[in-house]
């Protein structure tokens, strides 16, 4: 637990209580995708190992939502965190920087230069660093310390995407260093002379205010770019999301599930061809289009996951993202005999589940 009534902490807890007043600002309009995401995150900070079923049911039960399973593998899905190992390097980086910030905030030298050291790293041991890593470890500081949150700040961080979170982590790292003057930054006495209009500065505060004026307009330029860039990669997800909500709903009950149903007029026209069977030349125009329609969802790659009629053994987890129909399982290992009755599909480029496939237990 953090003091928060050391003086020196509540002016590093007001500092960064600024921040993120800013970066909310710099945010604008308040993006729902990024709540839920960031809902998500916090669930994880208190257990990592937690499946997309039971993540989904607690946050329907903490906020009222209406998630699946597969809503909660989708978010992994796009922030590249499906792979358990993976996520859990992540989560486990994540609880590395914390640890460190609870000695660096009190003014401990020695866990602020590890806490330094352990925020720059890559999140990931293959090298990599991680696009939500520093958004995730923002959002573990103040699950695992809430006292500090003195200004319900917990749910302005929630409006953040990557990179806001990630800059607003960095000013938070900053507020550490200079509350307590350690080494690359300066002290607030000192910066305030530097600034009072009334006194010339000295050739050494003149250089450091200059290599202070440099950095901010460095970062500056940097978050720019990186805005720039999340905007185009949301622009992009935005065009595969309407391309997957419109395979999804003409694979729906609603407009009879259209894509099975090619797949199986398309068996059945090669099957009649195999057996010689001529085709009346009225229905030709049909067959054409039946073949366009094909193509357009192969060009689309929009792929089934499955094979529509096979037989397969399977067990409870084998089945989690499908519709099953059958008998419950007994327990995890119990192993029962479906037919696929719809193959389900995907959008092939980035995993993308457009619906789910549907088993039938075979008696």
């Amino acid at each position: 637990m953090i003091n928060v009534r050391n003086e020196k902490v509540r002016e590093i807890i007001r500092n960064i209580h600024e921040s993120v007043l800013r970066n909310v600002k710099r945010g604008g309009q308040m993006r729902e995708e990024y709540v839920i995401e960031n809902r998500v995150f916090a669930s994880l900070c208190h257990d990592s190992d937690l499946t997309p079923a039971k993540c989904a049911a607690e946050l329907n039960r903490k906020y009222g939502y209406d998630l699946s399973a597969d809503d909660v593998l989708q978010i992994f899905r796009s922030r590249r965190m499906a792979n358990p190992a993976e996520r859990k390097e992540l989560f486990q980086w994540a609880r590395r920087v914390v640890d460190c910030f609870s000695g660096a905030v009190t003014g401990r030298k020695e866990a602020y230069e590890k806490f330094e050291k352990t925020r720059k790293e890559p999140a990931l041991k293959n090298g990599k660093r991680h696009k939500s890593q520093e958004r995730i470890a923002a959002i573990m500081i103040y699950e695992r310390f809430p006292e500090i949150d003195l200004s319900d700040d917990t749910e302005k961080l929630h409006l953040l995407g990557n990179t806001l979170a990630k800059y607003f982590f960095f000013d938070l790292a900053d507020s550490i260093g200079e509350a307590y003057g350690f080494p690359q930054y300066k002290d607030k006495k000192a910066q305030a002379a530097e600034n009072r209009p009334e006194k010339k500065l000295s050739y050494e505060q003149a250089v450091r205010r200059i290599e202070q004026l440099e950095r901010n307009l460095e970062r500056t330029n940097t978050l720019l770019q990186d805005l720039q860039d999340e905007f185009e990669e949301q622009l992009e997800a935005n065009k595969i999301k309407e391309l997957t909500d419109f395979f999804t709903k003409l694979n729906s009950e609603k407009y009879g599930c259209i894509l099975d149903e090619l797949l199986v007029l398309k068996k059945g026209i090669d099957t009649l061809r195999k057996n010689s069977y001529e085709l009346p030349i009225e229905i030709n125009g049909l067959l054409v289009m039946v073949r366009k329609l094909i193509q357009f969802v192969r060009d689309s790659h929009i792929d089934p996951i499955m094979k529509t009629d096979s037989v397969k053994e399977v067990t409870a987890s084998d089945v989690e993202f499908c519709n099953y129909e059958g008998t419950p399982f007994a327990s995890e290992n119990e192993k029962k005999i479906v037919r696929i009755i719809s193959p389900g599909w995907i959008y092939k480029d980035k995993e993308l589940q457009i619906s789910r496939p549907k088993v039938k237990e075979e008696f």
